[in-house]
């Protein structure tokens, strides 16, 4: 018994210095990269401020909304690559614009002509005191906009995977922001279609239109400074 036990310790040890000696240097194979859309910058010019300058209280109404004038500027959007995007627009100054009864809420319908139709929802300018100063629209103008230097059309999606729709002036305000918060998806397709399309260059001309509350609603003995204040975001599709 004496003599099997040494025999297999000694066969052992051979084992383990042979199976050493055969063991060669190794080296690790790693397989790794990065899946990342396209990245798309927006851009406004004038640094995205639409300045109405200094407005004659002269020239506002008494006891009626006054609605001025549109302003526009250019607006793009590039990518790194080929990407669908859309706009989505959120206001900064809650509880601000002036519905036609005079309440205040985030986003107001107003029954006048902005940007030629005669309901568009407006954002507010902000407060003064407890007053609500007015509303704007936001839109891209249908008119302006290319793609990859070719003219495109704007449609757009209040209702997500609902379908998407021709959007004639370009709002990118939800009236369904009133009723629940929902968003508008604004992008754009082939002339004719209703399929958003890639692109990795868009250009237009963006649009605010601003309304002031009635003159019996605010206090004129000091000035009033319009503070509107909204945010462009960009959604991958």
């Amino acid at each position: 018994m004496i003599t099997v036990i040494k025999k297999t310790t000694c066969a052992l040890a051979i084992f383990g210095i042979t199976s050493g000696t055969a063991i060669a240097e190794s080296i690790d194979v790693k397989v790794i990269g990065t899946i990342k859309p396209p990245a798309c910058t927006p851009s406004l010019a004038g640094g995205g401020t639409l300045d109405y300058g200094t407005i004659n209280p002269n020239t506002l109404s008494d006891d009626a909304f006054t609605l001025l004038e549109e302003k526009q500027v250019e607006f793009s959007i590039t990518c790194d690559a080929a990407a669908k995007v859309a706009i989505v627009s959120s206001t900064g100054r809650a509880l601000s614009a002036v519905a036609q009864d005079g309440s205040l809420a985030d986003v107001a319908l107003s029954h006048f002509k902005i940007f030629g139709s005669t309901v568009t929802p407006s954002y507010g300018l902000g407060l003064t005191g407890t007053k609500g100063i007015g509303g704007y629209g936001l839109r891209l103008d249908p008119k302006s906009v290319t793609a990859d230097s070719t003219s495109v059309d704007l449609i757009q999606n209040d209702y997500q995977n609902l379908g998407w729709v021709i959007a004639p002036t370009g709002s990118l305000v939800s009236t369904q922001a009133t009723v629940g918060g929902l968003k508008r998806n604004s992008t754009w397709a082939k002339t004719g279609t209703l399929t958003p399309i890639s692109f990795t260059t868009m250009s237009g001309k963006f649009g605010v239109q601003a309304y002031i509350n009635k003159k019996s609603e605010l206090d004129l003995t000091k000035p009033i400074q319009l503070d509107g204040l909204a945010t462009l975001e960009l959604v991958y599709l």
